[in-house]
């Protein structure tokens, strides 16, 4: 590590993922300071008026040569994230790889294990384990005795409307090169699911390319249900045919239910300019707030409660700043290599179901 107070960032890529969250997030988090990208096109103008002190490099090797990075961000397509997360990690690195972590279960153990063995602080942007609704749905599970009763179904989907290809390497890759919507999507979703529920004893799923486009012939649809040995079943999807707008989550308990509508605000906000250190950061309005009708059992005592939850605020700026804490060693890393290759691990597994028409052991 430099001998600077900062914890110096160098950002390999410069599309979407970079722009909207990467770059305004470091940014915005103390103790991080933007170095330097790598853009193979070299500067542009975007770049260069919103971030004129950091460096621009066309290759990720001559990143990796300078001695006061100590940070890399990973955010190129799927299929370079292992090659260059090793590289980084074999460079001295700390490293940040946008998600999904890797194309498989086995390269993620992989670069888990070199991390380990350099004492290097190796993590995945799972950002939407803060995403206001998440973490309002983490609470109610948390308290699930009281609130809703044992839980026994959740459902977590990310649907769109979007009957035609944008033609980019999600949509016209090949599936085992990380392409399609189960490794973009189902990434956030099983994150989530393994967050609040843990391992399941089963995977069962269906992925399809519903679209039929002649553009894009990777998979645009999935239904996965994780099956867990208490009863609960959580289902999550995802499609691009959904015109009318399904619930973003639905939690049901012996007691209640609850439902929640619409996205997490964060991403327009960051688009729009606004940074975790804006006061109006992360905060969702009534009118998205999730709706809840259950019978709460507060030490014994019944009361039937039924109206909105205020969402709690979303907070993608706590993912940076326990990188930072955790480089320093003053916090547990809170995304972790083994935990997001567990992920690629549920998506593999989904895949293997779909194939063969049948439920699979999640070990």
């Amino acid at each position: 590590m430099s001998d600077s107070t900062l914890i110096n960032v160098g950002v390999i890529g410069f599309g979407m993922s970079a722009q909207v969250f990467h770059a305004p997030l470091i940014s915005s988090t103390k103790g991080l300071h933007l170095a330097a990208f790598v853009n193979r096109s070299g500067p542009n103008l975007k770049l260069s008026s919103k971030y004129p002190k950091a460096a621009v490099f066309q290759s990720h090797s001559d990143l990796l040569k300078i001695p006061l990075i100590d940070l890399v961000v990973i955010t190129t397509p799927n299929t370079l994230h292992y090659d260059l997360a090793r590289e980084a990690l074999e460079a001295g690195k700390h490293v940040v790889v946008e998600k999904p972590f890797t194309v498989t279960f086995e390269q993620g153990i992989e670069l888990a294990k070199l991390a380990k063995q350099k004492s290097l602080v190796l993590s995945v942007f799972h950002n939407r384990r803060w995403d206001a609704d998440f973490l309002t749905v983490q609470k109610l599970v948390q308290t699930q005795k009281s609130t809703l009763g044992r839980i026994v179904s959740f459902e977590s989907r990310f649907d769109r409307f979007r009957n035609f290809s944008k033609d980019g390497w999600r949509e016209t890759g090949r599936v085992e090169e990380g392409s399609g919507v189960l490794y973009d999507l189902c990434s956030h979703l099983l994150d989530q699911a393994l967050v609040l529920f843990g391992e399941p004893e089963f995977v069962t799923a269906h992925v399809s390319n519903q679209r039929q486009l002649e553009s894009s012939t990777v998979d645009d649809q999935f239904l996965v249900h994780l099956d867990y040995k208490d009863g609960l079943r959580c289902t999550l999807g995802a499609g691009m045919l959904a015109r009318i707008p399904t619930p973003r989550f639905r939690v049901t308990g012996m007691n209640g239910s609850y439902v929640k509508h619409g996205l997490d605000v964060q991403e327009g906000q960051l688009k729009d300019g606004l940074t975790p250190n804006d006061g109006a950061y992360g905060f969702e309005n009534e009118h998205s707030w999730g709706d809840i009708d259950t019978l709460m059992d507060i030490e014994g005592v019944k009361l039937h409660v039924k109206g909105k939850v205020d969402s709690e605020q979303g907070a993608y700026g706590d993912y940076y700043a326990n990188i930072h804490d955790a480089i320093r060693g003053t916090e547990p890393l809170a995304v972790t290599a083994e935990q997001a290759a567990w992920v690629i691990r549920g998506i593999q597994l989904a895949i293997k179901s779909s194939s063969i028409g049948q439920r699979v052991p999640w070990n």
